[in-house]
């Protein structure tokens, strides 16, 4: 029987509060070529930290041709035949491409320090498969970033291994180097590796994969042929969210609402809507009948403090669309290509950026902010070029994100942290009418405002997130996740607050994983995939759920 079967049996790992895995069993066969898949945060990774020894679970165990490995060092496991690459990739720089080939030879002090013939042939024969070796003599910081990962995956199969995991190998390289490394992996396959690969892509594991599983949450969600695991109604939900009643948390029907003539369904239009979620089509219409709530005193404190511009210039007209707007970017890391020419604005009111894990999201939001610098294409705000600025440039003039993780300075009170967030303010009437705004919109942080960021809750701190952002006075806000780990209740909540900046002159660009609900919210969809942008346009161009589905998961 050939080697390298792989299996994990209850294997669960937490970080603190986070679940990583989630008791995963699940078993790589002899020579299968299998595919992992997942959205952002599912524990892909984390599974091949665990297998490899750079995690020790917390429960367990890891098996490789039935003996146990669990916990032991990577170097361990790679001398039994099990090796992984890395999404990113770090080869030696200032050793050349062979040399980065020779350098895995593993024998040892104790063997001398003459790398063996064999091992020399075997790096030729890699670099031969791998169309590397024209440039063999490169320094590896001197070839392109297709050619850095294919020569990370030569680095990895350098030792014959009888099992390899992949993690993102074709992410950011492009048709030309990614059908390279197609073909090697299938030569390794039918050569009888086995192939674990973890991607995005959709349209390369539907070609090379046999088997799929899918993780959600550190947990396996299901497992079988590509066409059943794509077409199945909980992998959707996992990767666009789930169909919920964000009032009460639960799944099921749309929530009913009271009005003065009694109750009515969600439309406003007192008729009946099927359970489940309607079309986005049906999502916008939805939302365009949403009737205007009144103004209220809070309001009209924040459309006087929002008026305040962050650079005091008085004289600047802002037109009422497209204030950003970036012109076919291309950005990276190293020598990777995340975006490649991508052409977003921001519309009036809300524009989504929707994608799955390693489409370039994220990037793109740092982009815009000046945290990842632009290596093509231009950037403009009101017709005046951005590109190159810094980010405190950025923000100044007049865009301003809201990260992810949430970032306060923990140790400082609310108050001291709304005050940072007017740095570029010299009149403190101004930092003190924006505190109030804020308080005016974030209640729960009014209780709060003496007291360390530390103490707030997940809530509470992408309230202080976005409290951050009113203080810049900024008119662009760059919102990445700000559902994450939010209760359902809270989410109401938080897309009364954005509509209620949008109605006072804000435009706000969402990058959100959580895509039912952020559709629901959406003026403007882009949809990126493999650093591209797939569509462009109003959610009602999309004709079907179905529809964005395909485009998200690139299954045209």
């Amino acid at each position: 029987m050939p080697g390298g079967r792989l299996e994990t049996e209850g294997l669960t790992k937490t970080f603190g509060d986070v679940v990583a895995a989630d008791d995963v069993t699940v078993t790589f066969e002899p020579g299968e070529c299998h595919g992992i898949i997942g959205p952002n945060g599912s524990g892909k990774t984390t599974l091949f930290d665990l297998v490899m020894g750079f995690q020790r679970p917390d429960s367990g165990v890891v098996r490789f041709d039935g003996e146990d490995i669990t916990g032991m060092r990577p170097d361990q496991v790679a001398r039994r035949g099990l090796v992984r690459t890395f999404q990113i990739t770090a080869p030696f720089e200032r050793l050349t491409v062979r040399e980065n080939l020779l350098s895995v030879y593993t024998g040892g002090l104790g063997s001398g320090l003459r790398v063996p013939t064999e091992t020399h042939e075997r790096a030729a024969e890699l670099l031969d498969l791998l169309d590397l070796d024209r440039v063999a003599d490169h320094d590896a910081s001197d070839i392109s970033g297709g050619q850095q990962k294919l020569l990370e995956l030569g680095r990895a199969t350098m030792l014959e291994p009888e099992c390899v995991l992949l993690d993102e190998p074709t992410a950011g390289v492009n048709p030309a180097i990614q059908d390279r490394v197609l073909s090697a992996l299938r030569e390794m396959n039918d050569g009888g590796t086995t192939v674990v690969v973890i991607e995005h892509d959709m349209s390369v594991v539907g070609d090379i994969a046999d088997r799929i599983t899918v993780l959600d949450g550190g947990r396996v969600l299901t497992q079988g042929a590509f066409s059943t695991v794509t077409s199945d109604e909980r992998v959707r939900d996992a990767y666009i969210g789930t169909r919920t009643d964000r009032a009460t948390g639960t799944d099921g029907e749309m929530p009913a609402t009271e009005t003065e003539t009694g109750t009515e369904t969600q439309t406003g239009t007192g008729t009946e809507v099927e359970a489940g979620t309607p079309t986005p089509g049906v999502v916008a219409e939805s939302r365009a009948r949403r009737p205007a709530p009144a103004e209220s005193d809070a309001e009209s404190r924040v459309a006087r403090a929002l008026a305040s511009r962050a650079d005091g210039d008085e004289d600047d007209e802002r037109g009422p669309v497209d204030r950003l707007v970036a012109r076919n970017v291309t950005a990276g890391y190293g020598k990777q290509v995340v975006l490649d020419g991508v052409s977003v604005k921001s519309h009036d009111g809300i524009t989504c950026v929707f994608g799955p894990n390693g489409s370039g999201k994220s990037t793109l939001l740092k982009l815009l902010g000046g945290v990842v610098p632009v290596r093509s294409g231009a950037i403009e705000y009101g017709g005046r070029p951005l590109t190159g600025l810094e980010p405190h440039e950025i923000v100044r003039a007049g865009i301003t994100t809201v990260p992810q993780d949430r970032r306060t300075f923990a140790g400082l009170t609310v108050r001291e942290n709304l005050q940072l967030g007017a740095t570029t303010v010299d009149d403190e009437a101004v930092v003190d009418a924006r505190i109030e705004v804020v308080l005016d919109l974030f209640p729960a942080l009014a209780a709060s405002l003496s007291e360390p960021a530390r103490s707030l809750s997940g809530g509470q701190q992408v309230m202080l997130g976005l409290g951050w952002a009113m203080m810049t006075g900024a008119d662009v806000y760059l919102l990445d996740e700000p559902l994450s780990g939010l209760a359902p209740s809270a989410v109401d909540d938080l897309f009364d607050v954005l509509r209620t900046l949008v109605d006072r002159g804000i435009q706000i660009v969402l990058v959100e994983q959580h895509v039912r609900e952020a559709m629901t919210v959406a003026d403007h969809v882009y949809v990126l995939s493999q650093g591209r942008i797939q569509f462009d346009g109003p959610p009602e161009a999309l004709e079907s759920e179905d529809r964005l589905v395909e485009l998200y998961l690139g299954l045209e």
